[in-house]
């Protein structure tokens, strides 16, 4: 009986988190969240949407490479993803655009409210901050609202606009239109990252990296060179 317990543990975590390349995995979203955006957002259409006025850029959005993340602010793979975006501006200022997509796991419970969080701060011009304040306290194991109102203090916010609108779930509509686009998409798991619309599912590195099947792989560097040439 113990074993058998065991074992069950043990596929489940296995379909929940995926470590090869860095995938927090879910194929069961919250059901009334699907409903929700449903009802409240447009039916995406099934390819992906280029970078437009809608999405949080860095960069200049018309810029020949146009690297999206659909993210979610739990994920310990998204956060560790983070490294290689800062090495990708470094290496690549102004000539790739990144576009941070929302795509928040039910597995995860303060996903959602985290994505709510960066909502209310872009609305206050401080989007990337706050994405870098999350994505911190991800990695500090301090993951929940009261911290993210505490972030948004650190970030000279207005306390009140910001807390009202976490509060009351403003850009909730927002963000289950971007997780439908995602699931349209077939994505599956966090980080899911398109760079020029070649997909790379997973946590890839900044450099080429030897795979599970132990032959090369090209890492983001790579990938983004190939469409600069």
């Amino acid at each position: 009986m113990i074993l058998g317990f065991i074992l069950s543990w043990f596929v489940r975590w296995n379909n929940e988190e995926k470590s090869d390349l860095g995938t927090t995995d879910t194929k069961d979203q919250v059901k009334s969240d699907q409903q929700g955006a449903g009802n409240k957002a447009e039916e995406p259409q099934n390819r992906l949407r280029p970078i437009d006025d809608s999405d949080h850029v860095w960069g200049d959005k018309n810029a020949p490479v146009q690297l999206i993340v659909y993210s979610d602010f739990e994920c310990p793979f998204c956060a560790q993803f983070t490294d290689t975006l800062k090495e990708v501006e470094k290496e690549f200022a102004g000539k790739v655009a990144i576009a941070f997509r929302h795509f928040p796991l039910a597995i995860h419970p303060e996903a959602m409210p985290a994505a709510l969080a960066s909502e209310c701060a872009s609305e206050q011009g401080k989007f990337w901050e706050m994405h870098d304040k999350l994505f911190a306290d991800n990695k500090a194991g301090d993951f929940n609202t009261e911290q993210f109102k505490k972030d948004a203090a650190d970030l000279g916010l207005d306390a009140a606009r910001f807390n009202q609108c976490l509060d009351t779930e403003k850009y909730k509509d927002k963000i289950l239109g971007q997780m439908l686009e995602g699931r349209n998409l077939s994505i599956t798991g966090t980080p899911t990252i398109f760079i020029n619309g070649e997909v790379l599912p997973g946590a890839y590195p900044f450099e080429d990296f030897k795979g599970s099947d132990g032959q090369m792989t090209k890492g983001v560097k790579s990938t983004i060179e190939k469409f600069l040439k």
